[in-house]
């Protein structure tokens, strides 16, 4: 896909505000650093009003209706690798141009990300001008909503170049093909390098498949968790609860990108720190190097 995918978002997006099918809230951004790195709280008061759901509860309820089957089509983008995919605008947006990537039928939220999910991702991120961060929620303690599987896709922060947690993951020396875990972050991760220039959604599902055994052979294989990739890494957290103190936690937050809904919510991370939080919701580091077949 060529890089007019960037008009098409645009167009789509200014679209979608006018005729009230996108709902962009306001937000603040507080910057936290940890480690020499900065990390990024949102406080999002909107949030407040919007229940905290999980895949199972949401499915179940009398009044669910799945948004994505059918789509709102006010929403939709471009769909993708010969129609197995969907490229939506987020309808809850609180960055302009937040997108989702959908299964065209039905898959359930926390199945395994396969090649023509991430032949769909690379074909999204491959279509835009501006680095973008890609992220999975997996399970029920992972943060997810939606039951009907989907990625995300949203735009690097300006000021970034690769999200806090992987950047600091970078920093230690791991080669590209290994499963690494670095002694700077303390919550179990499983982490990627992925080869400069050469990105493929065969190599990129072998490195996805590659971490996720590591993951599941640890903390079992139905263990949530949340996969946050860009063009230098994959990552995976594994996750034993989806909030800690009222704050809910989700990929973007494992990335170093987190919401919060109250000014008392933003305190206790500035209180506390960002890296602890995300140790209670996910595990304490194991440390461990593998090869992978990526």
């Amino acid at each position: 896909m060529s890089r007019r995918l960037d008009g098409v978002v645009r167009r789509c997006y200014a679209s979608a505000v006018a005729q009230g099918a996108l709902l962009f809230t306001e937000s603040t951004v507080h910057k936290r650093n940890e480690l020499g790195v900065e990390f990024e709280v949102r406080y999002v008061p909107a949030l407040a009003a919007k229940p905290s759901t999980k895949p199972s509860e949401k499915q179940s309820a009398k009044d669910f209706v799945n948004p994505f089957q059918p789509y709102d089509e006010r929403l939709h983008v471009a769909t993708l690798g010969g129609a197995s995919h969907n490229l939506l605008l987020n309808k809850y947006c609180v960055v302009p141009h937040h997108l989702l990537i959908t299964t065209a039928t039905f898959q359930r939220q926390g199945e395994r990300l396969g090649e023509a999910d991430f032949a769909a991702a690379l074909d999204t991120v491959d279509g835009l001008a501006r680095e973008q961060i890609v992220f999975y929620n997996s399970g029920e303690e992972s943060g997810a909503s939606q039951p009907h599987k989907h990625m995300q896709v949203l735009p690097m922060p300006e000021d970034m170049d690769e999200p806090p947690s992987t950047l600091l993951w970078l920093r230690s020396s791991s080669p590209p093909g290994q499963v690494h875990t670095a002694d700077i972050l303390p919550f179990a991760h499983f982490g990627v390098r992925l080869a400069s220039g050469r990105l493929s959604p065969s190599g990129l599902t072998a490195a996805y498949t590659a971490a996720l055994g590591e993951l599941a052979r640890i903390h079992g294989p139905d263990a949530s968790y949340n996969m946050v990739m860009t063009r230098s890494a994959i990552m995976l957290f594994p996750r034993r609860q989806s909030s800690w103190h009222g704050i809910s936690i989700n990929s973007l937050g494992f990335a170093g990108l987190l919401l919060c809904k109250t000014r008392e919510e933003q305190a206790l991370l500035d209180s506390v720190g960002i890296l602890h939080a995300l140790t209670h919701v996910g595990f304490p580091r194991l440390d461990r190097t593998t090869p992978c077949s990526c």
